[in-house]
C-alpha cells in the first residue's frame, strides 16, 4: 500500500505526527546552525560576542575577519586571508603571537581542544597564565638634580609625590614624578629637572580637576597628557604619570574616552592576547584598565589600559573602590 493511503487511514494526531515525521525524513539536509562565540578584544582582554553559523572552522574564521562590531577591537590585522583543511587553519601572512588567541578561543568555543593553526596546534591552555613575578622599574635613570630631596618636597607639595617618596635619593618614582608634572605643565617630558622644569615648579600649584563640583573619589584619565588625577570632593589627591593606548580612540589598541566606573579590581590580572600580568588592575570598563608596569615611557604605548609606575599602581589601587567613577579625558 502507498505510504500516503496508509497514513490516511489513521486517527487525526497520529496522522498529523506521522506526516509530520515522513517531511522530515524525506526534506534534504540543511546545514546546521550553531551558536558560535566570535573572540574579539575589549582593551586588553578578549571579549566575544555570539553568531549563529553554520558548523565549522571555515564561517567562524570568516566570521572573525569581518571585524569587531562597535565597541570591540581586534588584534587581527586587516587583509588576512586564510584556507582551511582537515580543520587545521592556514593564514597568509602567518599570524603574530597577539593575534592566535582570539582565533583559537573562537575555534575551541565549540568544544574542541586543540585546533591547528598555521602548522602548529594549540589549545586554551597556552594562552594560560605564567608563574607570577613582579615586573622591576627600571634601573636607567635621569640625571639627577642638585638637590633632590628640595625636588621631591616641592613635587609632594603638588601631589605628584606621596610625603613618604621624599627620601633625598633620586629614583624611578621621582623621576616618573617629574614626567607627570612635565606633562600637566606643558613641557617636554623627559624627567630631567632643568632649569625651564625648574622654573615651572618654583611657581605652580595643585593641577586642577575637570570635575571640582563631584562628592567623593574620582579618577581623571588625561590621554594626550599622560596624567591620571585621583580626585576627591574636588581636590586632586595625586597626579601620576600614565602611557595610555597607542590606537588613540580606537577600541582595538586605543583608549577610548568616555565615562564610567570601576567594576572590577585584581591584584593579579592576566591579558590573554598579550601574555603578560597587569599588577594592581583596576577595571573601568571591558578590559581597560588602570594597572602597573615595569617602565611607563612618555608617549602613548599600551594597547588600550593605562599604565603606571608600578609603586604608584598600588596607590591607585587602594585608592578606587567598585563604583569609583573613571573619565578618560
Amino acid at each position: 500500500m502507498h505510504a500516503g493511503a496508509a497514513v490516511a487511514r489513521l486517527p487525526g494526531m497520529l496522522r498529523a505526527t506521522l506526516l509530520a515525521a515522513v517531511i522530515v525524513f524525506l526534506a534534504p539536509a540543511l546545514a546546521r546552525a550553531d551558536s558560535t562565540r566570535i573572540y574579539f578584544t575589549k582593551g586588553e582582554q578578549l571579549a566575544y560576542v555570539t553568531r549563529d553559523l553554520p558548523a565549522g572552522a571555515e564561517s567562524a574564521v570568516k566570521e572573525l575577519l569581518k571585524g569587531p562590531p562597535a565597541g570591540y577591537g581586534t588584534t587581527i590585522p586587516a587583509g588576512e586571508s586564510f584556507t582551511v583543511s582537515d580543520g587545521a587553519v592556514d593564514f597568509t601572512p602567518d599570524l603574530k603571537y597577539e593575534s592566535l588567541a582570539q582565533v583559537v578561543y573562537t575555534l575551541t568555543s565549540a568544544g574542541e581542544e586543540e585546533i591547528e593553526v598555521d602548522g602548529k596546534s594549540y589549545s586554551r591552555e597556552d594562552f594560560g597564565p605564567e608563574p607570577f613575578t613582579m615586573p622591576k622599574p627600571p634601573t636607567k635613570k635621569t640625571a639627577a638634580p642638585s638637590n633632590p630631596k628640595a625636588v621631591q618636597t616641592k613635587l609632594a607639595s603638588l601631589g605628584y609625590l606621596p610625603n613618604d617618596a621624599i627620601t633625598g635619593k633620586w629614583d624611578y618614582r621621582t623621576m616618573q614624578a617629574v614626567i607627570a608634572f612635565q606633562a600637566w605643565s606643558g613641557l617636554s617630558r623627559d624627567g630631567i629637572v632643568g632649569p625651564m622644569t625648574q622654573a615651572k615648579l618654583d611657581k605652580a600649584g595643585r593641577p586642577l580637576p575637570l570635575d571640582r563640583t563631584s562628592k567623593g573619589k574620582r579618577v581623571e584619565i588625561y590621554r594626550s597628557r599622560g596624567v591620571v588625577l585621583l580626585v576627591n570632593n574636588g581636590r586632586v589627591v595625586r597626579a601620576i604619570h600614565t602611557s595610555t593606548g597607542i590606537g588613540g580612540d580606537s577600541p582595538d589598541v586605543g583608549t577610548p574616552p568616555g565615562k564610567w566606573k570601576i567594576y572590577r579590581k585584581e591584584v593579579k590580572s592576566w591579558s590573554v592576547p598579550y601574555k603578560t600580568w597587569l599588577p594592581y588592575a583596576a577595571y573601568w570598563v571591558g578590559g581597560w584598565a588602570l594597572h602597573g608596569y615595569a617602565d611607563v615611557p612618555a608617549r602613548p604605548a599600551s594597547h588600550g589600559c593605562a599604565r603606571l609606575p608600578l609603586v604608584e599602581a598600588k596607590y591607585v589601587y587602594d585608592f578606587v573602590s567598585i563604583g569609583t567613577p573613571v573619565q578618560v579625558i
